[in-house]
């Protein structure tokens, strides 16, 4: 089965990025020491050492994290092993600074991160300033295309909402009039308010039993749900 490639689709998104940070370095002449300073004490990243394409704002992560359930959180956090090819791509741009840079996040699910109180596909990525990060390095294999419709409802409470008020409309809508005998339309009613009910009380008990917390309020927690 297909999967989804997680970087061809942040950068997809995140194609007008470059300019913007452009703009924003532009638009005062201490932004760009403000931009060293997200480095210190270990460096600052040449400009000429970045490409602009992998430029990527804080709010297109967010949107990433929140579409399949992921967490983007300081490296220190993580606890798998990081790939050779990673290692180096954080090496050539600790050449280009002339010594060691700090400000890397990694993008990844849950269960990749030490997490207080405790489909993988990793996004190194270093943070810039201004709301802005450079995608370093990303390995692993694609996500499972379904991911991101299993985890919609998990995304915020209107997610859910929404989505337990589709799946009964559906449902009621699918039964044939023949099933519902003299007055379909207003048993037809009757039945969607009772799944809505029953389906509302499950959810509650046991579905947010499993997940605590919806990925809006996830994606930057270092916490388990």
């Amino acid at each position: 089965m297909m999967g989804t490639d997680l970087e061809r689709v942040l950068l997809k998104r995140s194609a007008a990025d470059s300019e913007l940070w452009n703009q924003w370095l532009q638009s005062d002449q201490d932004q760009r020491s403000k931009l060293e300073q997200a480095f210190e004490p270990a460096g600052s990243l040449p400009l000429e050492a970045m490409s602009s394409d992998r430029i990527v704002h804080e709010d297109r992560l967010r949107k990433l994290c929140i579409d399949y359930r992921l967490r983007f959180l300081d490296a220190e956090h993580f606890s798998n092993r990081i790939p050779y090819e990673a290692v180096a791509a954080m090496e050539q741009l600790d050449r280009a600074a002339g010594q060691r840079l700090n400000g890397y996040k990694i993008v990844a699910p849950a269960s990749m991160f030490r997490l207080t109180y405790q489909d993988k596909d990793p996004m190194l990525m270093l943070q810039l300033g201004g709301g802005y990060y450079y995608l370093v390095h990303k390995w692993g294999g694609e996500v499972s295309l379904m991911r991101r419709m299993v985890m919609y409802p998990l995304r915020s409470f209107a997610a859910m909402l929404q989505t337990i008020f589709g799946l009964c409309a559906l449902v009621a809508l699918s039964v044939p009039d023949a099933i519902l005998g003299a007055q379909p339309g207003m048993v037809r009613i009757i039945f969607f308010f009772y799944l809505l009910f029953a389906s509302s009380a499950m959810t509650a008990l046991y579905g947010f039993s499993r997940a605590k917390n919806f990925s809006e309020n996830l994606w930057s927690s270092r916490y388990d749900d």
